[in-house]
């Protein structure tokens, strides 16, 4: 793991830039900058990746555990993935959460063994798949890993064999997040290989920080580009990013 300048910022406790989606009040309507703003990364691969949506019933028992959906800023994934020293080609991305597809796109870049987002609700699955399909067919499979959406609740997800790069962008909260963690740190106890965490906009950062099989490597609050501002909804221009390391314990 390359950390240069964020090595400084390890232990730094940093204030999360906007409310919480579900763990805090919300913004009043009025209080957002674009609600339902269309990023220019849509209209430039014609895709559907935009808009801030809390409200998604699927009737599964989790949905009171939803903290909704909005796209990462790809500024601040490409910062992220840029510090990252990983031999991609080893790894297979997925996205705890995925929503549209706006990560399982930008992940696409990169030259993953595969690429696969997790997603509970069937009509934001719908859109994601529809956006793959339109990606990959316009604009070519960049590094040529296979990207899929699955329809499912990530809390029961079978996590696949090999090394694992887990990218979440705050999707659900704490009873969800602790189930996600049991399963992944039995599939590590299961077969040991390297696992990466990414988590951006990190609300249970403590509970991440006190399980003795994940080692916090970088805590940082990185600036978006204009680009994205013009389309943020949030009253801010930066995002806070955690990333751990598994460690396999006897």
């Amino acid at each position: 793991m390359r950390t240069g300048g964020w090595r400084d910022q390890l232990n730094r406790k940093i204030p999360l830039p906007w409310p919480s989606k579900k763990g805090g009040p919300r913004l009043e309507q009025s209080e957002y900058r674009s609600y339902r703003a269309v990023h220019p990364f849509d209209e430039r691969f014609d895709v559907e990746t935009s808009g801030l949506a809390y409200d998604l019933p699927t009737g599964h028992e989790s949905d009171a555990y939803n903290n909704g959906y909005f796209g990462v800023a790809p500024s601040i994934f490409l910062s992220i993935f840029e510090q990252l020293d990983l031999d991609y080609r080893d790894f297979t991305f997925v996205d705890a959460g995925s929503g549209k597809g706006r990560a399982l796109l930008l992940a696409a870049g990169y030259p993953f063994r595969e690429i696969v987002g997790i997603e509970l609700s069937p009509a934001l699955d719908r859109i994601a798949r529809s956006n793959i399909a339109r990606y990959l067919s316009r604009h070519g499979r960049g590094n040529g890993a296979p990207v899929s959406s699955v329809q499912g609740d990530v809390a029961e997800y079978r996590w696949p064999s090999g090394p694992l790069l887990v990218y979440m962008w705050n999707s659900f909260t704490a009873p969800v997040m602790e189930r996600v963690l049991n399963n992944l740190q039995a599939a590590l106890l299961k077969e040991a290989r390297e696992i990466y965490l990414v988590y951006v906009h990190p609300e249970l950062e403590q509970m991440l920080d006190s399980l003795p099989w994940l080692e916090r490597l970088w805590f940082a609050e990185i600036e978006m580009s204009e680009e994205d501002y013009s389309a943020w909804a949030f009253p801010v221009r930066s995002e806070v990013c955690a990333v751990y390391r598994a460690i396999a314990r006897a």
